[in-house]
């Protein structure tokens, strides 16, 4: 086992100074004044910085988190990876990623820049805001304030957001990873199928492929008859996670069942994966899992560690 990078005086030291705090919560005597831990300022991740970018084409506003990686870059640049439902999902990923570059040498991964994409506001989930970006406009259709949005999210990200982490950090431009869960996970396929070169690595989890009557596996079709036989400009790789329990027969109680027997969440993400890995195209490398044990919610934390890893893998 490898040792503790702290001499034994600093972690004594260091405990020794936690001790009043620690050892008073188990004190059977009252203390005289309230202590001053919430007092305290509030926490923040090290080498994160956070700021609500307008997009003077939409008008609209997303709250975007940067972490930058510790290191310097590699040689071909630090892999990207942008996730959506960043007021979720960002402080979890950017830990994971920080994890991961205090390993080993011989066992770290390239440290990845890891970009959350999410709302103004403290709450964890935007509903009306995630449906308006997240969702594909109908076909022949465009953006309302409700939905199908995700057009406009893609053009903001590849015409502010990209070029702003580019021109801040040395990037690598063949490790661009877009990860989203749910109706995120249905933009990251609309993104794949519609405009497969904006990234080169799309981390889909349990993406709501029923929105709209099943409209992206139309889009995945199109997607096919445009690529099939032609030149390909794209290289791609498709990671998709759904969890074993996100089926009727496995849903805890009855109106759940009836969701899940409306929606096919399982079946249809996993139809996707065979359609699409049977094409066998050199340049769209696709990799399905089934997750043990995980309803719709609690996919989305391992999933994310996933997501993390195919963002980091070599070219």
């Amino acid at each position: 086992m490898r040792a503790d990078p702290l001499h034994s005086s600093t972690r004594r030291a260091l405990l020794a100074s936690g001790a009043g705090l620690w050892l008073a919560g188990c004190s059977t005597t009252t203390p005289s004044q309230p202590g001053p831990l919430l007092q305290a300022p509030p926490v923040q991740l090290p080498g994160t910085h956070q700021m609500d970018l307008r997009d003077p084409v939409s008008g609209h506003t997303w709250r975007i988190w940067v972490q930058r990686p510790a290191g310097p870059a590699p040689a071909t640049g630090h892999p990207v990876l942008y996730l959506l439902d960043g007021n979720a999902s960002f402080a979890l990923a950017a830990q994971l990623a920080r994890n991961g570059a205090g390993r080993p040498g011989e066992l770290r991964s390239d440290g990845a820049i890891v970009v959350g994409i999410g709302h103004p506001g403290d709450a964890t989930i935007h509903p009306a805001e995630r449906q308006r970006d997240y969702t594909p406009p109908v076909p022949g259709g465009t953006a309302t304030a409700q939905a199908g949005g995700a057009e406009v999210l893609l053009d903001f990200i590849a015409r502010e957001l990209q070029p702003r982490v580019a021109a801040a950090l040395p990037v690598d431009p063949q490790r661009q990873t877009l990860s989203g869960h749910s109706f995120g996970g249905l933009m990251v396929l609309h993104a794949l199928f519609t405009r497969p070169a904006q990234f080169t690595r799309y981390a889909a989890t349990s993406p709501s492929v029923w929105w709209n009557n099943g409209q992206v596996m139309g889009t995945a079709e199109r997607f096919v008859q445009a690529y099939t036989g032609a030149p390909r400009p794209f290289r791609a790789q498709l990671q998709l996670r759904i969890g074993s329990l996100e089926t009727a027969e496995a849903a805890a109680t009855p109106a759940r069942a009836a969701v899940q027997r409306e929606r096919r969440m399982r079946e249809r993400t996993e139809a996707l994966a065979t359609q699409l890995s049977a094409l066998q195209w050199p340049e769209l490398a696709v990799q399905m899992q089934v997750l043990a044990g995980e309803d719709h919610g609690s996919v989305m934390a391992p999933a994310l560690i996933d997501a993390l890893a195919l963002a980091q893998l070599p070219r």
